[in-house]
């Protein structure tokens, strides 16, 4: 009896453990994650606010993330604007309502003073704008500040290799913030050929450990590697989920949102317990991105 009760007490814990130890999104996991972002969607404020209806969005639950930001379309303060305008773009199921955000955000870019020009740009980018101007093609040019990068992800929204290989280009820049807003746009660029991604991945492996720029380098690298190279940048990657650095573990979140799945599910859900909003937003954000593949 002893020993039947020995093993019905493991088998116990081995039921009790199996989604954690398997990866499994349960129902309760689903659950805790929504229940994140819409509690967040209802307290939270500015870009914090952002990032939890885009995480609805993106995962396919729209519902009063609208109601939530079109009182502020037209009242918010220049770059929080661009936000406001972002999540509202997103939410619209019309082309049509949809081009009348994204055309705000482009007029907010083309003014050349303009507060919130670079904020512009790289939500074009993560749109994924690709109309052309002039002052886009000048902006793209600048290889000297950020905005170049967020321009160059704007040309590569076409699809095509060579602007994201233009994009890439200013991974060898003496400046680190060019070099890591590069990386960091690059993990948005829609499509990247071979010889682009050994240049990341190299980038990646050669950037210091304490550089801003190899988190990102890192992303790009995952969000673009073939399946047979996703577990290499994945396991470089898992120690920015323990980091005292609130944006790496953030930034850990956003990673597995784009490519993590049932291994990193137990990171995932302890982040989901994090101190800070945003990250608890990322944890919730990737899970149900897993969920959903």
């Amino acid at each position: 009896m002893n020993v039947i009760r020995a093993l019905v007490a493991a088998l116990a814990v081995c039921l009790t453990l199996m989604p954690l130890a398997a990866g499994a999104v349960t129902a309760e996991f689903h659950d805790r994650a929504v229940a994140e972002l819409r509690d967040a969607l209802r307290t939270e404020t500015a870009w914090v606010r952002v990032h939890a209806a885009e995480a609805l969005l993106r995962n396919g639950l729209p519902e009063g993330v609208e109601a939530v930001f079109l009182p502020e379309a037209e009242t918010s303060a220049p770059k929080h604007r661009i936000g406001v305008w972002r999540v509202l773009a997103q939410a619209q199921r019309d082309p049509e309502l949809r081009e009348r955000y994204v055309e705000r955000i482009r007029a907010a870019f083309l003014d050349l003073d303009g507060p919130d020009r670079l904020h512009a740009a790289e939500t074009l980018g993560k749109l994924g704008d690709a109309r052309r101007s002039t002052a886009l093609l000048l902006a793209a040019t600048a290889s000297d500040v950020p905005l170049g990068a967020y321009a160059r992800l704007i040309l590569a929204n076409t699809g095509a290799v060579e602007d994201t290989e233009y994009l890439a280009a200013l991974l060898g820049s003496y400046d680190e913030d060019v070099r890591n807003t590069a990386a960091y746009a690059l993990r948005f660029a829609p499509r990247m050929d071979e010889r682009t991604l050994a240049r990341v991945r190299e980038a990646a492996l050669a950037e210091p450990g304490d550089s801003p720029a190899r988190l990102n380098l890192l992303i790009a690298w995952l969000a673009h590697a073939e399946d047979t190279d996703r577990n290499a940048s994945t396991e470089l990657l898992k120690p920015y989920a323990e980091s005292s650095d609130t944006s790496a573990r953030y930034q850990f979140g956003e990673a597995m949102a784009l490519r993590g799945d049932a291994e990193e599910v137990p990171l995932l859900l302890r982040l989901l317990d994090d101190a800070d909003a945003d990250v608890r937003i990322s944890a919730a954000n990737a899970l149900l991105a897993v969920e959903r593949r």
